[in-house]
């Protein structure tokens, strides 16, 4: 098959250049025609029947105002105290956001102007106060970002009153400065790419044209895959968001990149000793191809272990990061090599395709190459410690959640988020919704309020929580009704008013508020949420053994962060294990030897352990991170372990292609020389592709760029070089010792 494909790039390659640009045309005339895609109303990530949905789902179901998925905070501050016109002016502004929307996304509002919420929504000092919208899409939707952006709009419209500072927060609002900041990033990440690509590409081939020539493929296959998943989002219902969109562009440029760079090196070594052309050209392609096409294959069986997850952008990024691998392999066998056999000579102009050989290829990798055929055992013991002893580190490393971490300073959010964490509880704008629903009505109001008042009094006792909104106490710990307060009878009948935001009338359910003195994200927070879980279930089973079943939900910020950690950690488990032994399987089938296609795993797993915890030694030590971000572990697992394998098969593969012609030390030496500058190249390559994320300014983006590029470096100048050659010849050279002292039959 590879033959005929070098056959027919070596004498036709005009016709494939002429199909690639009569498609791009194609897609050119399909985008700038098309009609921009709506926003979505997403709902959760989580799969329908997690408890966190269904939680979510009750809480609609029983209390449709304040049945939320992502909220946003107007927050107001005014140094010298709020004023009732302030107070006023938020009411007004939260009330509006009903006639500003047309997409049904609001759920209700909570506002300072209602009796037994102005305690909880003006802050004991005075100087803020805040009005808090309800959602019923994901915080990180266009269709919320919709909403925020209107809000804004209408905000500029109607401006507050003099001397009140303004500002969105929630997880709408954070939803929504978290999306223009990847977008932003997107922009940033593309040209640093492409800058790092071809200036790399200009220090390798030395030549202008040879720099272009991967550089305009890959750009082209990249330009219409952006393109095809804009289709497949229009018709085929596919989510692509942002970030993906980012990921893709990096991914393609590094992989696709070395893809044109394997082949490439193979025509130029090929014209050392054949100046044809066509025939350097089928040659190449005959011998390249077939490993950059199992290369490529390998890396998208690893990228389809993600569809394997439960959360709902892992699975997307598969699906989405197989289309790209899918144009990247295209172009860099379809595309590429016949622009490169069109120019000719002038590929490697000024230099020629003879050019004297760099400095790697005469020393540096000669060098490496003596070192493990002198001492491949050594060379491998060395290099497995020190891998290893990172890699154990790596088990004990827990992620964090905090997203707040990954917005740049000055959005709204951010500093929305520092008035209310100054001067309200931490807790005020991302409480903790426990309800409890029944199968019928468990006992009159009287009595239900008394038991509402139990169960409050002893979640008040666990220390980090704040106040307790309920049945018996709407307006808080300050002004109970079991209590004495100023307001007297009075309050106790405004109070009673408030009924129909804790018992509901729609089904047998009643509903707590819980606020929590802990950061919304932080292990500290989910840790007090697990045990406000188990005293609601201990209450439950109360009600329930007096003949009524009672069912305990839990929804807000810190619920859905612990659904997201425990169904992510499935997810890493299971991806994992379907990664490596699809990933194993493919390169046993394709190299034949079961010794050396477990020990390629295993060191890539290595790598892979080694580079979490080198990354978070980084972030802690020298970013002053507590740790890393929770999607760092798995977008990194996939990349390293999949992308991993290619600078392996290619060495493996030319490894095995010498050791026909040579003997077995001299086959690894020639593997080893051979191989060292292209891949080391391709491992620059990719390393600034991925290494290019970090110029995107978010922090998730700032921490998977830096391990990616490590886990590459690592890859390519440490485990491809050295462990894999030195474990290949110390299992050869003890099989054939052991083959020479048998006894012949």
């Amino acid at each position: 098959m590879f033959h005929t494909l070098g056959r027919l790039i070596a004498l036709k390659p005009g016709r494939l250049v002429a199909i690639w640009l009569a498609v791009a045309v194609i897609a050119s005339v399909w985008a700038f025609s098309a009609e921009p895609l709506p926003p979505d109303e997403m709902g959760s990530f989580l799969p329908p029947e997690n408890r966190y949905n269904v939680a979510v789902e009750m809480l609609g179901k029983a209390f449709p105002s304040m049945t939320s998925r992502s909220q946003i905070a107007i927050v107001g501050y005014r140094p010298e105290k709020v004023t009732e016109q302030d107070l006023e002016w938020l009411d007004r502004i939260a009330r509006s956001a009903h006639e500003s929307t047309e997409r049904h996304i609001l759920a209700g509002i909570l506002s300072p102007q209602v009796v037994w919420f102005r305690p909880r929504l003006v802050s004991t000092d005075g100087q803020a106060a805040m009005a808090v919208i309800n959602l019923t899409t994901n915080m990180i939707s266009s269709a919320s970002s919709v909403m925020v952006n209107e809000l804004e709009a209408t905000i500029a419209r109607h401006r507050p009153p003099e001397g009140l500072q303004v500002e969105l927060t929630s997880s709408a609002a954070i939803g929504r400065d978290y999306a223009n900041a990847t977008t932003r990033a997107l922009h940033h990440t593309t040209w640093v790419t492409v800058i790092a690509v071809l200036a790399i590409l200009i220090l390798v081939y030395r030549s202008p044209v040879g720099a272009l020539v991967p550089l305009i493929s890959i750009g082209l296959s990249v330009y219409l895959t952006l393109v095809l998943l804009t289709f497949l989002e229009k018709y085929a219902g596919w989510e692509v968001s942002t970030m993906e969109h980012i990921f893709v562009i990096v991914i393609m440029f590094g992989a696709g990149v070395d893809y044109v760079l394997f082949w490439i090196a193979r025509y130029r070594e090929r014209l050392h000793f054949d100046p044809d052309l066509s025939e350097a050209a089928t040659e190449a392609t005959r011998h390249a191809g077939e490993a950059v096409f199992f290369s490529a294959i390998t890396t998208m069986v690893g990228m389809c272990s993600l569809l394997t997850a439960e959360l709902g952008p892992s699975r997307n990024s598969g699906m989405v990061l197989v289309v790209a691998l899918t144009m990247a392999l295209l172009a860099g066998l379809l595309l590429a090599p016949p622009i490169a056999r069109m120019l000719g000579r002038a590929l490697f102009w000024p230099g020629g395709a003879t050019a004297p050989l760099r400095f790697a290829q005469r020393a540096i990798w000669p060098g490496v190459a003596d070192l493990i055929v002198r001492h491949p055992m050594r060379t491998l013991l060395f290099g497995l410690l020190a891998l290893s002893v990172p890699a154990a580190l790596a088990m004990r490393m827990e992620p964090h959640f905090d997203s707040l971490l990954q917005l740049p300073e000055g959005t709204t959010s951010r500093r929305g988020y520092d008035i209310a964490e100054s001067h309200f509880s931490r807790g005020q704008i991302y409480s903790t919704m426990l309800l409890f629903t029944f199968d019928e009505q468990p006992a009159p109001a009287p009595r239900l309020r008394e038991a509402s008042r139990r169960l409050r009094d002893r979640l008040l006792t666990l220390p980090g929580v704040e106040d307790v909104y309920s049945l018996d106490s709407p307006a808080g710990k300050n002004m109970s009704t079991g209590r004495r307060n100023p307001f007297g009878r009075l309050f106790t009948a405004l109070t009673q008013s408030a009924d129909s935001y804790y018992l509901s009338d729609q089904m047998p359910a009643l509903r707590f508020e819980i606020l929590i003195n802990e950061p919304p994200f932080s292990i500290s927070a989910m840790k007090l949420v697990e045990r406000v879980d188990e005293i609601a279930r201990e209450w439950g089973a109360q009600v329930t053994a007096q003949g009524r079943q009672a069912q305990v939900h839990l929804s807000g910020l810190t619920p859905y962060i612990m659904a997201v950690r425990d169904v992510s950690g499935r997810d890493q488990r299971r991806v994992m294990i379907v990664a490596t032994i699809a990933i194993a399987a493919i390169v046993l089938v394709l190299i034949r030897d079961l010794p050396l296609t477990l020990f390629m795993v295993f060191a890539t797993l290595l790598t892979y352990g080694a580079t979490l915890k080198l990354t978070e030694e980084f972030f802690a030590h020298v970013m002053g991170l507590s740790g890393i971000d929770w999607k760092v572990r798995l977008i990194v697992f996939v990349i390293v372990v999949a992308v991993g394998q290619d600078y392996n098969i290619f060495l493996v593969s030319r490894l095995m292609e010498e050791r026909r012609h040579a003997g077995l030390a001299e086959a690894v030496r020639r593997a080893v020389i051979s191989t060292g500058s292209v891949i080391s190249s391709c491992g620059i390559i990719m390393a600034a592709t991925l290494g290019s994320l970090w110029a995107g300014k978010l922090s998730l983006l700032q921490q998977v760029g830096f391990a990616l590029a490590l886990g590459i470096l690592i890859d390519t100048y440490f485990v491809r070089p050295i462990l894999i050659p030195s474990f290949f010849l110390t299992v050869r050279q003890r099989l054939l010792k052991r083959e020479s002292l048998m006894p012949e039959e």
